[in-house]
């Protein structure tokens, strides 16, 4: 299941997306799937499209600095090539998606835009049959991807470079997003990210 294009959904959304189709006539402006096989081992969540990101490109993770900052550490570990807004992705495995798929107001989806989309989050997981790692980037891609889970948030609170084991087959692991904010302000430190991917690749045998 996935959102369908113009996906009105989400009121205020739709609102916005209309009017950056006249502001930003260039960009994408629309949802943004998730790409990678589903069958990978490795799910990452995002939390949301940014406006001269993926919503400009229309690929998720693409064409900023959040984006070429999270493909700079997947190709280091060799789970997925580079790509530019002018390629097509050609050897990725891992899956990647957003908690919320259409582009926010100032980034920051309400409770009820991410109560709405966190179906096509959970349709998405319950086809990975071979799931083995969910990278969530932030808190409310933690939050989202428990609830899609059906796991109760108070058994899983979000906790920077946390593992969390969902069941004999998932472990959950927690990082601050990789946004330019996060990392300008220290809060998120580029050898966390070297560490989680660490990691990552050890429990998946990289």
């Amino acid at each position: 299941m996935e959102p369908k294009i113009n996906c009105n959904l989400c009121p205020r959304l739709a609102v916005l997306r209309n009017k950056n189709k006249i502001l930003y006539p260039n960009f994408y402006n629309d949802r943004v799937l998730g790409i990678g096989p589903l069958s990978s081992k490795l799910l990452i969540v995002g939390l949301a499209p940014g406006l001269r990101g993926a919503n400009r490109t229309g690929k998720i993770f693409n064409g900023d600095f959040s984006g070429n900052l999270l493909f700079k550490f997947l190709k280091k570990y060799n789970i997925s090539e580079s790509y530019s807004e002018f390629e097509e992705m050609s050897n990725i495995n891992c899956r990647i998606t957003n908690a919320v798929k259409c582009l926010p107001p100032n980034n920051k989806p309400n409770s009820f835009e991410i109560k709405k989309c966190n179906v096509f989050l959970s349709s998405e997981i319950n086809k990975m049959k071979n799931l083995k790692i969910i990278l969530t980037l932030g808190q409310i891609s933690h939050n989202s991807t428990i609830i899609a889970l059906n796991k109760n948030l108070s058994e899983y609170k979000f906790k920077h470079f946390k593992k969390h084991k969902i069941n004999d087959q998932i472990i959950l692991i927690n990082c601050y997003h990789c946004s330019k904010y996060n990392i300008n302000t220290k809060r998120l430190k580029i050898s966390d990210l070297d560490n989680i991917f660490k990691l990552i690749k050890k429990l998946l045998h990289f």
